[in-house]
Order: structure tokens, then sequence, then C-alpha cells
């Protein structure tokens, strides 16, 4: 006995595991619809059948077909490898049988190339092989989406366990903070934040001193070139870089000043003005926070919301710096199997 002949077998005697396995047959002969129905009713699989494509497309929107067997010859001669192609696009992880009146080789070539698994020829003779191609891959069909639903569950428990260890990690190190008296997951205090204001001019660092909004030191740069040479001796956590300097191209100078310290957070800024605007250098691009920005008041106001979101990022950043220093093996291997889960998950049936 083959290997295949052992599978066989095996989903004949289990074939309660079929029960209700739904096929979809798109035939123009009303005969077909009633041949398959009655023939496939006996291996206890649930038929529903067609004679168009678009309304075999409308089907597949509504139910998961396990198998599709699909006449080359509906509507027309050889039309029915366009019905192959587009419902395996529609469903590709339903196994098509094509069907054709005649032994054809081009046929069969061009069938499998469209998405079939097998052509069948519809004859008597060919009855019982047909019946069981369909348990076949019925079988495997349904065996598949109970592995797929398996993989999703350990998917979803995997990415959960991570979460909830690095949760566990962040309170160990809350507490680890706590009790040698430093401040809770090591962010930078009010009084470090350190902003690089770049502007040829001085209205909006006048402004801002003036102000002197607690927890802020403000140093000025009045060209690209100074901001640079700034950075290159100091530590900051914030640059406000105008979008008019004349020296260097403002995109430059926030790369440039983001190279030499990855976590300063970058602002650009025009105005204050009618048209004035306040943006966030984001990896994705700029996001808005102030627009308009006419008046430096308004970038005061903020100042507080961007002490605390530079915090959050700055404890975020050691927690994970942490995670990974004391678990890179684990990560390692949780990148490893993830990987591996969603290749499983990705692959079709055979």
């Amino acid at each position: 006995m083959t290997r295949t002949d052992v599978s066989m077998s095996r989903l004949i005697q289990t074939g309660s595991q079929l029960v209700g396995a739904e096929v979809l047959v798109v035939d123009q002969d009303e005969r077909v619809h009633a041949g398959v129905t009655e023939l496939l009713g006996a291996a206890n699989m649930h038929v529903t059948a067609t004679k168009d494509l678009e309304a075999a497309l409308v089907l597949c929107d509504r139910t998961f077909f396990s198998v599709m067997l699909v006449d080359l010859d509906t509507p027309s001669p050889s039309a029915g490898i366009e019905a192959v192609r587009s419902l395996k696009i529609k469903s590709p992880t339903s196994s098509i049988i094509a069907l054709t009146p005649r032994r054809s080789f081009d046929d069969a070539t061009i069938a499998v190339r469209a998405g079939a698994i097998d052509l069948v020829l519809k004859a008597p003779e060919s009855v019982a092989y047909l019946k069981d191609r369909v348990v076949e891959a019925a079988g495997r069909s349904v065996g598949r989406r109970e592995v797929d639903s398996v993989l999703g569950d350990i998917r979803a428990v995997h990415e959960e366990f991570l979460q909830k260890f690095v949760d566990a990690e962040k309170r160990a190190l809350d507490l680890t903070d706590r009790l040698a008296g430093r401040e809770v997951g090591g962010g930078a205090t009010l009084d470090e934040l350190a902003v690089l204001v770049v502007d040829e001019v001085d209205e909006l660092y006048d402004a801002l001193t003036e102000a002197s909004p607690k927890g802020y030191t403000f140093v000025h740069a009045t060209s690209g070139g100074e901001a640079l040479d700034r950075v290159s001796s100091g530590r900051f956590h914030y640059a406000m870089v105008a979008e008019d300097l004349h020296d260097l191209p403002t995109s430059m100078v926030v790369r440039s000043l983001k190279s030499q310290n990855e976590e300063l957070v970058a602002l650009t800024f025009r105005g204050p003005a009618d048209n004035g605007r306040v943006e966030l250098v984001e990896l994705s691009g700029q996001r808005p926070i102030i627009d308009p920005f006419r008046d430096a008041g308004q970038l005061i106001e903020r100042m507080g919301e961007l002490a605390e979101a530079f915090r959050a990022k700055s404890r975020e950043r050691r927690y994970m710096q942490n995670f990974r220093e004391k678990h890179y093996d684990f990560l390692r291997r949780y990148v490893e199997i993830k990987v591996k889960l969603e290749r499983a998950m990705n692959d079709g049936p055979g």
C-alpha cells in the first residue's frame, strides 16, 4: 500500500470529520449539479452549485468552500480557465479541481497553472476518482483550517506572553529604582531637559528664556553649523530648528543633530506668524504640533506636555534596553519562532 493509499484510507475512515464540508460546483449543466450533489452527499459534504462565475464569486464572499469543481467549458469552451484563476484569487486556500469533457494535455497544463490541483475527465469511469479527489482535498483543507486556527492561537499567546514578560521586567526595574532611591524608570527629570533653539533671529529664543518655563534650559544657535558644533560638545533633549535657515537645509540639520544624539527629539518651526507652524520630526515624516503657530506663548503652554512625552519615551527606551541586555537569547529564539509561525500560517495547502 502506498503512502497516498494510506492517506486516503484514513480520510475515508474518518469521514465524519468532513460533515458539513462545503463544495462549490461551477458548471452550466444542471445534470452535473444533481450528480455531484448526490455523489458527495454520501460523503457527508454539502454542495452548492451555480452556472456562472459572478455568482460563484459572490458565494465565496459568504462561505468558505473547501473544494471547488469548475467546468472548463462554462460558460463557453475554455472560458472556465478564467473562473479557476479568479476563484483561486478570491479564495486562495480552497482546492480547485477542474472538470473537462475532453482529454487534453494543454487543458491540464493551463488549468494547473491557473490554480487547479487536478483536471478530471467528465466521464462515468472518472466518478469514483473524482469522489476520492474531492474527499482527499476536503480533508486536507479541513486539516489546514484546524492547523491555522491552532497556529493563530499560538501566535496570540506568544505575543501575550512576551508582553506580560516585558511588563514584569518593567515592574522589577521600577522596584529596583525605588529601593536605590532613584527616579522610577530612570527617565530624565524636568531639570535635565535642555533645548537647543536653532534660529537666525532672537525672537523665539528670547520669548522662551523670558518665560523661563520650569525644568528647561535654552541654548541659542544662530545657524545650522553652530547648532552642529553645540550638539557635538553638549547634550540636548530637544532641538527646535527654524525652517528658514540660510547656511544649511533644515532637513540636513535635523538629520545631523539626530545622528549625533539618537535620543534627541527634533521639532521644526516657522514663525511665530499667521502662517506659522511647529512640527515634530518622526521616522515616518513630520506631525503638526501647533498649527497655526502665531505666538510663542502657544509653545510655552505645551512645554509640560513635551517634557512628559520625552520622559515617557526615555523610560520606555531604558526598559527595552534593560530587557534586551538581560534576555538577548530569549528574544532571539522568540523572533525565530515568530518567523516560523508567520511562514506556516502564510503557506497555503499543497
